[in-house]
């Protein structure tokens, strides 16, 4: 995922070469990244590039809203970290901004249409989805009579489990051919997370670095559904260029080679009624709406970085009380949130707010918790206290201590429902007393709807 080294998959390509066959027989050459030379008939001739448009990083397309007029600026869709000012910070959005990005816009068998250029990102993402809209200088019907492009049209639907679908790369000049293999409510690569992500059959669609802003793309209504995203590169959990999928108890899991896409019918449910991006529309689903979003997926994750792989992204605390310390394991991945352990007088804590949506199910905190202890005896000296802290509230839901520790590691859930419609914080503290330590270990924290 990261720019820092060639071939990332969710930025650039160091040059432009092009695979020489489509469908799932591209998986084949995902451990080996096509090179310049390999431009064959078979590549040139790959179907359904037909108004994809080649950037110097990444793919994109030139796209339309079901409600577009002929006489609206035309738009181009790719990642938000094909973005050309770089990859954005967790949670930042951007929208009107001035932008001089160009691209190659194709046909069908790959050839050059033509230049397209833009003058602003109307939207700009890598926080619950990984996307940038751009508008181009020019009008659908301008583009259409200098190049013959027609764009392709935004689904204004959630797409369905085992759709097939096809994933044409305006960079390598290729497609993918495969299904959509369910939805991941969660998706963590490094300081990002994405929301009800679609995942690709597998083997299938397993796309490689380059293709990033590839519309994916319903076989049955040609519309875009999707945007190609990331893939699991190495079998790391959670590090960038390797995305793991969260469970709802925290938990994570990956598979090697797995590839993911993020869903565009967001941006149809917040359109104004110039079919301008607002996110003050009610309903809109986009990261940064203020118009009354629906709640996320069922199951998902509201915390941010809560298997503590990203470090202290999304926590503050404690300088170094988030650590992958080999000291003490974690449950997941290497990282996790370790107080005490310092046979010494100390307070530390870590803290992170976050909110519940009034129409949550059955809200609720969970976490995995491990426990040891150099103190004897039935006397609490040493404490940590799992807090809610609720406007100048605070409640107490569980406190551990040096009694009756266990190195084993154990979930613990608390019903969250007193909290609905509410910001909260979730607080771990802890207090040790002037010696023999104890060490309390939290991993795999989540804070879900129900």
């Amino acid at each position: 995922m990261t720019t820092h080294r060639p071939l990332a998959r969710l930025a650039g390509v160091l040059a432009l070469g092009l695979l020489s066959t489509a469908g799932p027989s591209v998986a084949a050459a995902h451990a080996a990244d096509p090179t310049p030379g390999q431009r064959t008939v078979a590549a040139l001739a790959a179907a359904g590039l037909d108004s994809t448009i080649a950037l110097n990083n990444c793919s994109a397309s030139l796209v339309r809203f079901p409600t577009s007029q002929d006489s609206d600026r035309a738009m181009m869709l790719t990642n938000g970290h094909c973005y050309e000012g770089g990859f954005l910070s967790a949670g930042q959005v951007l929208t009107n901004k001035s932008s001089t990005r160009s691209g190659t816009l194709l046909d069908a068998s790959g050839s050059s249409r033509g230049t397209v250029k833009a003058d602003q990102v109307m939207y700009a993402t890598m926080t619950g989805t990984d996307v940038t809209l751009y508008r181009l200088t020019d009008t659908f019907a301008a583009i259409r009579t200098r190049t013959g492009a027609n764009a392709l049209t935004v689904s204004d639907q959630h797409p369905v489990d085992k759709t097939a679908m096809t994933i044409p790369s305006s960079y390598w000049k290729t497609t993918y051919s495969c299904s959509i293999n369910g939805f991941v409510p969660q998706l963590r690569e490094g300081e990002w997370t994405w929301k009800d992500s679609i995942r690709y059959n597998f083997p299938g669609c397993q796309t490689i670095h380059g293709t990033s802003g590839s519309p994916i793309v319903d076989n049955a209504t040609l519309k875009v559904i999707g945007i190609n995203n990331t893939g699991n590169d190495d079998g790391a959990m959670c590090t960038e260029n390797n995305p793991c999928e969260v469970n709802a108890d925290g938990t994570t899991t990956v598979q090697k080679g797995q590839s993911y896409g993020q869903q565009t019918y967001w941006f149809t449910t917040c359109l104004s009624s110039t079919r301008a991006i607002d996110l003050t529309v009610p309903g809109c689903l986009l990261t940064g709406a203020s118009g009354g979003t629906t709640p996320p997926p069922t199951g998902s994750n509201l915390l941010t970085n809560p298997g503590f792989e990203s470090g202290q992204t999304g926590w503050t605390g404690t300088s170094g009380a988030i650590t992958s310390s080999t000291s003490r394991p974690a449950h997941s991945g290497t990282w996790k949130l370790w107080l005490g352990g310092n046979g010494s007088t100390s307070t530390e804590n870590e803290s992170q707010t976050v909110s519940i949506p009034a129409t949550a199910a059955a809200p609720k905190l969970s976490y995995w918790i491990r426990t040891d202890t150099a103190e004897t005896g039935s006397t609490a000296y040493d404490t940590m206290k799992v807090q809610v802290v609720s406007g100048t509230t605070t409640s107490t839901l569980a406190t551990y201590s040096n009694v009756g520790t266990s190195s084993t590691y154990a979930q613990k859930t608390f019903d969250l429902s007193a909290y609905k419609g509410k910001s909260i914080t979730l607080k771990f503290l802890m207090n040790e007393d002037s010696s023999l330590q104890t060490s309390f270990v939290v991993d795999d924290t989540a804070v879900t709807t129900g």
